[in-house]
């Protein structure tokens, strides 16, 4: 399957603008009620987290044909590019979870699909730009004139053991996904975890999270838990500051205090803010306020996030 377009700007590009089309698609189902149809879910955001960002990564990094292939031919290989995208969007998830790790948001569901729509737009801008800057005839060329037979030309062009090997990635893939969106993601019935600070006024505020801090003197944190659907949460909330450090993606916590403590209950459809009074003891910067929610019974938190505080000595 030969590369072949022609020079005009973005033609031969179909691909990249089905890119464009699945992040738009994933953000409506995401962000709309329609996030309350588990089929819509599963048969829009699957196919997305597992190909869409690391198909726009492989875009970026392989601009001409042949290149995600070496070795076979000197066409596209469409299912080769399938299979490292595969990995490519293992990479991004990895990626935004680190970077998320880091924010006040943590590893939340909607945020992580934030960050993988942030990645795949810009590696398909970069996708974009590289092509343009390559003659046409060596370029990754698709038409929409002809995916439904590059389509049927690929399948049977790579002939049954490039497939059967293809679909294999695509299994574990999925299994790996499930493994971490199993242990990292939240909840369904947990939508809303977050930590309000105290203004002058006394109210609880978002934008009056605790980020300085005085060892030994008092400070009110509020947290709020929201949940949607028919069953309620029971479970408790646990706060610690703690000392990190980073090398590399690992993050390794050095020294921890715990601060808080106490039970939730939330009703279902129903949001509690729990006031509470924290007094930390360890002094320094960029140390890192984090509140956990568990589940009754469980040992790993449903949900969690963070606020990068300094607490200066009295």
């Amino acid at each position: 399957m030969t590369g072949s377009g022609s020079g005009r700007g973005g033609g031969g590009a179909a691909d990249l603008w089905g890119v464009i089309l699945s992040v738009a698609l994933a953000v409506i189902v995401a962000f709309s009620p329609l996030v309350e149809w588990r089929p819509a879910a599963i048969f829009v955001g699957l196919p997305f987290v597992l190909l869409v960002p690391g198909y726009a990564l492989v875009s970026a990094v392989f601009p001409r044909a042949g290149e995600a292939a070496p070795g076979s031919f000197s066409g596209t290989s469409w299912l080769a590019r399938l299979g490292l995208s595969v990995g490519g969007s293992v990479v991004a998830i990895a990626v935004v979870g680190v970077v998320l790790d880091f924010t006040v948001w943590g590893f939340q569901r909607t945020a992580v699909l934030a960050g993988l729509c942030l990645v795949t737009l810009a590696a398909t801008a970069l996708a974009f730009y590289r092509r343009r800057r390559i003659p046409a005839d060596t370029r990754v060329t698709l038409h929409f004139s002809t995916v439904r037979s590059r389509a049927r030309h690929a399948v049977a062009g790579e002939g049954a053991v490039g497939v059967l090997l293809t679909a294999l990635v695509v299994v574990a893939a999925v299994g790996a996904v499930g493994v971490v969106a199993q242990d990292s993601m939240p909840s369904a019935d947990v939508t809303a975890f977050y930590v309000l600070g105290e203004n002058a006024a006394g109210d609880l505020r978002a934008d009056s999270q605790p980020k300085q801090l005085t060892a030994g003197e008092p400070a009110t944190v509020g947290i709020g838990v929201g949940v949607r659907g028919p069953k309620a949460f029971d479970g408790t909330v646990v706060g610690r500051l703690e000392r990190v450090s980073v090398d590399g993606d690992s993050v390794r916590v050095r020294r921890s205090q715990e601060l808080a403590r106490f039970p939730v209950q939330v009703g279902a459809g129903e949001s509690v803010i729990e006031r509470h009074t924290i007094r930390p003891s360890m002094t320094g910067e960029r140390l890192r306020l984090t509140y956990r929610l568990y589940r009754a019974g469980d040992q790993s938190p449903a949900r969690q996030v963070h606020v990068w505080t300094t607490v200066s000595a009295a």
